[in-house]
Formats: structure tokens, sequence, C-alpha cells
């Protein structure tokens, strides 16, 4: 009896806490939403009614949506490219053992664990006085791409680890070359990772804004954007870009989820 008392205040305490946990995360979300459709853009009290001016007004606003652009281009850009070496990279890890391969390992995952601002102080000398190439658009899809690659390689190699390599070995049993068949095989079996991987690289870079502040020059980019209109008091249409991005993500992993398997892939479960 005291077991299973001590087991419901167990499970009580819990579930409270878990409330408590997402409390903290999506109430400041709700705000912004509540707030991007207010008539009173800087605080729900006293509540002055609702409108969508601030959207039509974001919405015309040529500066924001050329970042946007920047920014969704910069992504897949940055995250077709970690990806395109990510996936051969997982393979080298995962199958064979060549030289340096730990320092390898170590040098993949780096731009996940590097701070942010010493990255991009380091990215901007190189650039600078090395490779003597202004900060703009090609840097940062490139710096982007750097910071992605760790979330493919790390999925990708998971998957890769519990793959069957029997299957591959009775593909080429049965006449087809190693390229046929890891393409027809093996890249089929670890897609879900890679599609994973992708969308991961691409949410990291659309939503990056330290390292993009010190490689991106003069291209604007929709973080960079949103700190200036933070830095110039325009509330209004920082509510409103965050509730688009918000909602332009959450149906992103909704459907990448659902249809895509990012669960499946991540466990490296079928």
């Amino acid at each position: 009896m005291a077991a299973t008392t001590r087991g419901r205040l167990l499970s009580y305490a819990l579930t409270g806490w878990t409330a408590v946990v997402l409390a903290f995360l999506w109430v400041p979300l709700v705000f912004i939403v509540a707030l991007s459709v207010a008539e009173n853009a800087s605080t729900l009290f006293p509540f002055e009614g609702l409108t969508l001016a601030h959207y039509r007004a974001t919405l015309a606003d040529e500066e924001l949506l050329r970042s946007v652009a920047n920014s969704f281009s910069i992504a897949t850009l940055a995250a077709a490219a970690a990806t395109a070496v990510g996936v051969p990279g997982s393979v080298a890890l995962v199958r064979y053992d060549f030289p340096l391969s730990g320092a390898f390992r170590v040098a993949v995952v780096l731009p996940m664990v590097v701070p942010g601002v010493v990255l991009g102080i380091g990215l901007l000398i190189y650039l600078r006085t090395v490779l003597d190439v202004t900060p703009g658009f090609v840097p940062t899809v490139l710096t982007h791409a750097v910071y992605g690659l760790p979330f493919v390689v790390l999925l990708v190699s998971a998957r890769l680890a519990a793959f069957d390599e029997s299957l591959e070995e009775a593909a080429r049993d049965l006449g087809a070359s190693p390229l046929e068949a890891f393409r027809d095989v093996t890249l089929p079996a670890v897609a879900p990772a890679v599609a994973a991987g992708f969308l991961f690289a691409w949410i990291r870079s659309f939503e990056e804004f330290v390292r993009a502040y010190f490689v991106s020059g003069t291209t604007d980019v929709l973080t960079t954007t949103m700190y200036a209109m933070l830095a110039y008091g325009t509330a209004p249409r920082l509510n409103v870009i965050a509730t688009l991005v918000l909602l332009v993500l959450a149906v992103v992993l909704a459907v990448a989820m659902n249809v895509g398997d990012v669960v499946g892939a991540v466990t490296a479960g079928e």
C-alpha cells in the first residue's frame, strides 16, 4: 500500500514538473503570438483589441522580406552542402579504419560545441587575413554548412551503425557493384536519417545569429534583421515575423515527424 502511494505521489510530482517546464518554454511563445495580433504590441494588458495591421505592415516591408529570402537560400544551400559532405563522411567513419579517423571524428563534432562567438570571430579573421575574402553571402553559406555538418554526420552514422551490412553483401553477391549496392540497398535504408540531418542543419542555419553576425557582412539575414528591429524598438513587426517563423517551423517539423519519420531516424528505428 505504501509503495502504491509513493508511486502515485511520484507520478503526480513528475506530471507537475513536466507541466512547469512546458509552461516555462511555451508561455513566452504564446505571448509573442498574442501580441502579433493585439492592438497594443508591447503588452497585452490592458487589452485594446485585435488587429491584422501588424501583419500587413510586416508583409509590406521589402527589406524584411529580402532578409527572409536570404536566410531561406543560405539555409538551403548550407544544409545541402553539409549533407553532401556528411553522408560520405559518415560512411567512412562507420565502415573504414583510416589514419587520423579519431581526429576526424573530433573535428566533425567541434563546430557543434565550440561557442558561436569564438567560431564567428575565428572565421572572420580567417576570411579577411588568410583568404582575403569579404564577409557576405558565400562565407555565410560555408559557415552554416560547417555548423550543420555535425547534425548530418551524427544522425547518419547512428543509422549506418544499426544497418545490417549483410543485405548490401547479398546485393553484391547477386552481381551489383559496390556503388550500386549502396545506392539501391543502403541509401534507401538510411534515407530518413539523411533527411533528418538535412532538416536539422537547415533549421540551425535559418535560426543562427551569432556566427551570421560576424560573417554575413552586408548580406541581410533574418536573425540579424530581427536583432536590429529589437534594438530600434519595432516590436509589432518583430512579433509578427517571430510568429510566422514559429508557424513555418512547426509545420515543417510536424510533416517531418509524421511523414518522414524523423523520430525513427534519430533512434535508428525502422
